[in-house]
């Protein structure tokens, strides 16, 4: 008894370390894009658009609700975003720590396995990103299987379908994987007779379907098919615009090229691993589940875009799950030694690589940004004064409730300078990025009047929309932000 007590506390402890170490990074850097994407349209629920009919949506609703909600208490601002986003991550600690407890396993495997956790988590994608959100689903989904294996309560299958429905109704690629990959297990988990396993696959899909219909039915299907149209047709397109690749193997003739296979080929490895367990005579479902998932978890979030943010959400589980592989002494010294490598590398790239993979080095963080939403949140010194002068000709030259255009992938500028957006669409960098039709979003600006356009990047593409904006009067130019007047004329001659 003492020595379980000594575990949770030392468990505890873990915790709180990985919580003081994850807010060391939760104030630094914007991420216009991704970011401004989750806190702009969190934003329109919070002032009550309705996503599908007022604004496009290309994931499902729940996640932003719960931003919305956060907004509703806390006040719309990003820093509250980030933190939702901490407690997320320290929350999949805990739960991996309740997973390897009825495990069972070695001091040894839950330090490795924190570690694993810590090296590939927040600091990282340091933002409200919907993946954490699927990752934590995965993990609660692994722990309410071991509990239905051990007792194979109803209560247990009635949890395993609502957070499959909950997985659907966040990122559907996600949700559709995790549905299949726990039919499989659930059906072969328990080793009951034919009609027990039938009768649990019809309640299984009754509760998961039950509950995605209630909000396709409420969000499309109600007064919205267009919109159920508009949300396939896009995520048709979207795959379609991104090729899949995979890191040649060649990368290993390179001096540190063994060191960017790893994050990419451990996930392939632990596949056909995998597949071995599930073939073998005696199985171990809590094993073959938690790896698993893992394994659907990192392909899911690699397909179609395979680049190292998409990589590092289910790295971690990948990691524990060869901690747990049931292999001889020699071989789990050997995995416990790559594991320490990735964990290196994982610490490597979230202080010495730049954050959020594309932005700044976190190091040069070093100026708040003192505008009402980003409270807290430091940035570097030219990019504050970059921000704080659009802000300021956008509070001298519009009122609160005026429209602006921000173009073509900032959407985060709508949340920082709190103005609306004239568009249903938020990002128009390819025309595959947005809903509409350019044409379509130039009648929207025209009917809401809008005056200014705010340019970030390259605007200059081979669009309708970017056309439009090129010809407009260029009024001032910052660092990294153009403005455009609109003039009312301009509108006819297009």
């Amino acid at each position: 008894m003492n020595k379980i007590k000594n575990l949770f506390k030392l468990e505890f402890i873990f915790i709180i370390l990985a919580l003081i170490y994850y807010l060391i990074f939760v104030n630094k850097g914007l991420v216009f894009l991704d970011e401004g994407y989750f806190l702009h349209s969190a934003e329109r629920i919070f002032n009550g658009q309705i996503p599908y009919k007022d604004f496009s949506l290309q994931y499902g609703p729940t996640f932003f609700y719960i931003l919305a909600f956060l907004f509703k208490i806390f006040g719309p601002s990003i820093l509250i975003g980030r933190l939702f986003a901490v407690f997320i991550c320290v929350l999949i600690i805990a739960i991996v720590f309740l997973i390897l407890n009825k495990l069972k396993v070695s001091l040894g495997v839950i330090i490795i396995s924190f570690l694993s956790l810590v090296s590939f988590g927040y600091p990282l994608i340091n933002i409200p990103n919907i993946m954490w959100a699927n990752v934590l689903l995965a993990f609660l989904l692994v722990l309410i299987y071991f509990f239905w294996l051990s007792q194979g309560s109803y209560r247990y299958l009635l949890m395993i379908g609502i957070l499959l429905a909950l997985s659907l109704s966040f990122k559907q690629n996600f949700g559709v994987a995790f549905t299949i990959l726990f039919n499989f297990l659930l059906f072969f988990g328990r080793k009951e007779n034919l009609q027990q396993k039938i009768k649990n696959f019809l309640i299984l899909q009754g509760i998961w379907i039950t509950l995605t219909l209630l909000w396709v039915y409420y969000f499309f299907i109600r007064n919205n098919f267009q919109g159920l149209l508009d949300f396939i047709n896009y995520s048709k397109r979207f795959a379609q615009t991104i090729v899949f690749s995979y890191p040649s193997l060649s990368f290993m003739f390179q001096p540190t090229g063994i060191f960017k296979l790893l994050p990419y080929y451990l996930p392939v490895l632990l596949l056909f691993l995998v597949l071995t367990l599930w073939f073998k005579k005696n199985k171990d479902f809590k094993i073959i589940a938690f790896s698993s998932t893992a394994v659907v978890g990192f392909f899911v979030s690699i397909y179609p875009q395979s680049d190292l943010l998409h990589v590092y959400p289910f790295l971690g589980m990948v990691l524990i799950s060869f901690l747990l592989l049931p292999f001889k002494k020699k071989n789990q010294i050997f995995l416990r030694i790559i594991a320490v490598v990735m964990i290196l590398i994982g610490f490597y790239l979230t202080l010495f690589t730049k954050s959020y993979r594309y932005e700044n080095y976190y190091y040069k963080y070093d100026t708040y940004l003192n505008l009402p939403r980003t409270q807290g949140i430091m940035i570097t010194k030219k990019d504050n004064d970059d921000i704080i002068k659009v802000s300021k000709f956008i509070e001298n030259k519009t009122k609160k409730g005026d429209y602006i255009f921000a173009y073509p992938y900032s959407p985060l500028l709508y949340f920082i300078l709190n103005r609306p957006n004239p568009s249903k669409d938020s990002l128009y960098f390819l025309p595959n990025w947005h809903f509409y039709d350019d044409k379509i979003i130039i009648g929207e600006l025209k009917q809401k009047k809008v005056k200014y356009v705010i340019t970030q990047g390259n605007y200059i593409l081979d669009t309708d929309l970017s056309r439009f904006i090129q010809k407009q009067t260029k009024i001032y130019e910052f660092v990294q932000f153009q403005v455009f007047e609109i003039t009312t004329n301009s509108y006819s001659k297009f």
